[in-house]
C-alpha cells in the first residue's frame, strides 16, 4: 500500500516537472536560456553535482537489471526443476498426501490429457503437459554395501527434454534415451552411494495396499540440478516403470509447462473453468503458490534494493540541494536586482524550481544512457557470480534492462523527484531575501 503511494507521488511530481518546463517553454522561453546559463556558471560545481546524479542513476539501473535478471533465472530454474507452471492433483492430496500420497494418484490421465490438450485456449500456450508419480523408499548398492533414503519421480522419458531441461548430465545420459528398467540419479545421491554410470541398484517400496515391492535397476545417468537437497535424494525413472513397480495405474500429479510463464494465470484460470464445467474431481496449484523458496529469495532482495534505493535517492538529494542553495548564497545581489527590477516571489521562486528540474532532466539522460552503455558491456560476458544459498552451481549475471519498464521509470524518475525536491528549500529562500539586506551581502 505505501509503495503505490509513493509511486503515484513520484509520477504526480514528475508530471508537474515537465508541466513546469513545457509551459515556460513556451510562455517564457528566455527563462530556460537564463536558467542553463545560471547552473553551469559553477561548471565545476555543476559538473559534480551532475556525476553524482548520473553515479547514482547508472548504480540503481544496473543494480536493478541485476536484480531482475536473478529473480528471473531463479524463476525459471525453479519451474523447470519438476515443478512446473501449473500442477493438477486429486482432491485431498494437497490435504492429506504429503504423508500418504499414493492414495490420491490421477487414475484417469490419459483421458484428462486429451480434455486438456482438446481446448483451444489451453493447448495453443502449452509447451508440454505429463504425468509424474511420486514415491519415495530405500536404495542400496550392495557391491558398495551402501544405502540410503530416496525420493523418486515417474516421468515421461519425453518431457524431460522440456521440464527438467536445466538439469544438467555429468555423467551417461538423460531418460529420453532410456531403457524400462534404467534409471537416473541425483549427483548427491550417486555419491552418497558410490554409484555411477552402469551400476546396479536396489530400490525398496511401499506401493497403496501396504505391501513392500523391489526393483533391481540400471543407473544410466547422473544428473545435477544446482539444487543440494534435491540433488542428494532425487531419482527419476519411466513412469511405466515407476506405475509397474508401485502396481498402480495412477499418477500423484499432472504438470503442465507453458511456452510463457506470463501465461499461467489465464491458463489457469481456464483450467479451473473447466473442471467445474465437466465436475472433475482435481484441484489445481500454479507455482507461484508452489515455490516458497523463490518468493523467499525475492523478498529479501527486494529489501536490499529497497534500502540501496533510498541511500541513493538521499545523496542526491544533498547534493543538488547543496549545489541550488550555493547559488543562492552567490546570487544574492542578483537576485536583490531582479527583485527590485519589479519580479515577485514566486517568479524567483520558480526559476530556481526550474534549475533544479533542469538539472533532475539532464541526470535522468546521463543516467538511462550510462547505465544501457555499462548493461551492454556487462552482457557480452556475464559476470561469474558464486552458488546461491541452497545451490551447488555457480552461474553466469546479466543485466536484465530491456524487459522491464519500472527499471527505466526509476532510474528516470530518482533524479527528476530528487531534483525537484531538493530545489523546494533553495527557492523558498531566494524567493523570500529582503531586497536591503540583500544588497548588503558581501
Amino acid at each position: 500500500m505505501m509503495m503505490n503511494i509513493l509511486f503515484w507521488l513520484a509520477n504526480i511530481i514528475i508530471v508537474y516537472a515537465l508541466l513546469v518546463v513545457l509551459i515556460t517553454a513556451i510562455r517564457k522561453p528566455t527563462d530556460i536560456r537564463y536558467t542553463f546559463l545560471n547552473l553551469f556558471r559553477q561548471r565545476r560545481r555543476s559538473g559534480v553535482t551532475l556525476l553524482a546524479i548520473t553515479l547514482g542513476g547508472v548504480a540503481v539501473f544496473i543494480f536493478g537489471g541485476f536484480v531482475d535478471y536473478s529473480f528471473w533465472a531463479l524463476r525459471e530454474q525453479t519451474i523447470r526443476t519438476n515443478l512446473g507452471h501449473i500442477q493438477l492433483y486429486e482432491r485431498g492430496y494437497l490435504n492429506s498426501g504429503a504423508n500418504n500420497s499414493l492414495q490420491y494418484t490421477i487414475n484417469n490421465y490419459d483421458q484428462l490429457k486429451n480434455i486438456l490438450l482438446a481446448d483451444p485456449v489451453i493447448a495453443a500456450n502449452i509447451a508440454t503437459i505429463t504425468g509424474q508419480l511420486a514415491f519415495s523408499g530405500i536404495i542400496s548398492q550392495y557391491e558398495q554395501e551402501t544405502s540410503t533414503f530416496f525420493s523418486a519421480v515417474g516421468i515421461e522419458p519425453q518431457t524431460s527434454l522440456v521440464l527438467g531441461s536445466l538439469d544438467r548430465i555429468i555423467s551417461g545420459s538423460d531418460l529420453s534415451r532410456v531403457k524400462p528398467q534404467q534409471i537416473t540419479l541425483g549427483s548427491g545421491i550417486a555419491h552418497s552411494l558410490s554409484a555411477g554410470y552402469g551400476d546396479w541398484v536396489d530400490m525398496l517400496v511401499v506401493n497403496p495396499q501396504g505391501g513392500q515391492n523391489a526393483l533391481s535397476a540400471q543407473v544410466r545417468g547422473v544428473f545435477q540440478s544446482g539444487i543440494k537437497e534435491y540433488d542428494d535424494t532425487a531419482i527419476k525413472m519411466p513412469l511405466h516403470t515407476a506405475q509397474r513397480l508401485l502396481q498402480t495405474d495412477g499418477v500423484s500429479k499432472i504438470i503442465i509447462m507453458l511456452q510463457q510463464t506470463e501465461q499461467t494465470e489465464a491458463v489457469l484460470a481456464r483450467i479451473n473453468q473447466l473442471i467445474n464445467d465437466k465436475k472433475l474431481n482435481l484441484e489445481t496449484r500454479s507455482w507461484n503458490e508452489l515455490a516458497v523458496f523463490y518468493h523467499q529469495v525475492v523478498n529479501l532482495f527486494e529489501g536490499i534494493f529497497l534500502f540501496i534505493k533510498s541511500i541513493v535517492s538521499l545523496i542526491v538529494v544533498f547534493m543538488i540541494g547543496n549545489t541550488l542553495m550555493m547559488n543562492v548564497i552567490e546570487r544574492t545581489r542578483e537576485i536583490a536586482t531582479l527583485r527590485a527590477l519589479g519580479l515577485n516571489q514566486s517568479y524567483i521562486g520558480r526559476l530556481f524550481v526550474l534549475e533544479g528540474i533542469i538539472i533532475g532532466i539532464i541526470g535522468a539522460l546521463l543516467s538511462v544512457s550510462f547505465g544501457i552503455l555499462i548493461a551492454s558491456i556487462i552482457n557480452i560476458n556475464g559476470i561469474p557470480m558464486p552458488p546461491s544459498p541452497g545451490y551447488t552451481q555457480g552461474y553466469l549475471a546479466f543485466v536484465r534492462w530491456d524487459q522491464d519498464l519500472n527499471l527505466f521509470w526509476f532510474s528516470c524518475a530518482l533524479p527528476l523527484v530528487t531534483a525537484l525536491l531538493a530545489s523546494i528549500i533553495p527557492a523558498r529562500r531566494a524567493s523570500k531575501l529582503v531586497i536591503a539586506q540583500a544588497f548588503r551581502f558581501v
